[in-house]
């Protein structure tokens, strides 16, 4: 059986999930949205970061059947239906990571905001030179954090959307139409295609060993006689088809990570 021994560094190609910043606009406001709509366009054209936004009218209409797929959330406090302090409560549930900047004239909210991690207040009418150094300082912390963490994707979890970062995931099987993400703390099954879940990874650490497994090589301890991956506590079998591009994929994989 062959082992492999040194580090094994899973390689991370940039901060943000497929570089791009994703950004929820919460406002009442029309006019409101669409000014801070466009200072997000300056910001992307001035910094040379690329940002998508989406934008809600109310606090309710982000809160609920709320997934973990933004980055920074510009946040109204004053709505009427849910307001900005109770949406924020309700997302902190299922995303501790994502960025709250709340959007307000009114200063006296910000010891809640404490109770809800936000980062930051911006006071109407917006600034553009004062949000951008929110946002500029926010897209810093993201940075560091997912330097930390590496990429991540978002996969489906029971009911809802759990965030992986590649580094955690051991190897990805198919299995009757159903993906198995075997991670470093358990399985997540949902209904997919290994087509559509290695497009969604699109990372060079991740290789094919045969049509029904996609494999984590940072996660490879070795190969066994019966050319196995060992993966974990796992064998994953390496069909004769693929045998050698993996082979050279993962010798080219140890020799640029030693």
């Amino acid at each position: 059986m062959w082992r492999f021994r040194g580090p094994r560094i899973s390689p991370i190609r940039g901060w943000y999930h497929d570089g791009v910043v994703r950004i929820a606009i919460v406002e009442d406001d029309a006019e409101c949205a669409q000014s801070i709509a466009r200072c997000l366009d300056r910001f992307s054209s001035e910094h040379g970061v690329r940002i998508e936004y989406e934008t809600f009218g109310d606090g309710a209409a982000i809160a609920e059947h709320y997934t973990p797929r933004y980055d920074i959330i510009l946040l109204d406090i004053e709505m009427p239906d849910m307001d900005g302090i109770t949406a924020a409560r309700s997302i902190r549930r299922t995303d501790a990571d994502v960025v709250i900047i709340f959007i307000t004239n009114m200063a006296q909210y910000a010891l809640q905001g404490y109770t809800v991690h936000a980062r930051a207040y911006v006071l109407k009418p917006v600034n553009y030179y004062g949000l951008s150094l929110e946002l500029q300082s926010a897209i810093e912390q993201i940075g560091r954090s997912r330097a930390r963490t590496g990429r991540a994707v978002l996969l489906p979890d029971g009911g809802g959307t759990a965030r992986v970062p590649l580094a955690d995931i051991r190897y990805v099987e198919s299995r009757r139409h159903n993906i198995l993400v075997h991670t470093i703390t358990g399985v997540l099954r949902f209904r997919s295609s290994m087509n559509g879940i290695e497009a969604m990874i699109d990372d060079p650490a991740f290789v094919r060993c045969n049509v029904s497994y996609l494999v984590n090589l940072a996660h490879v301890g070795g190969i066994t006689e019966e050319r196995e991956a060992v993966v974990g506590d796992d064998r994953v079998p390496i069909s004769r088809q693929r045998y050698k591009e993996f082979m050279a994929a993962l010798s080219a994989y140890y020799g640029g990570n030693r």
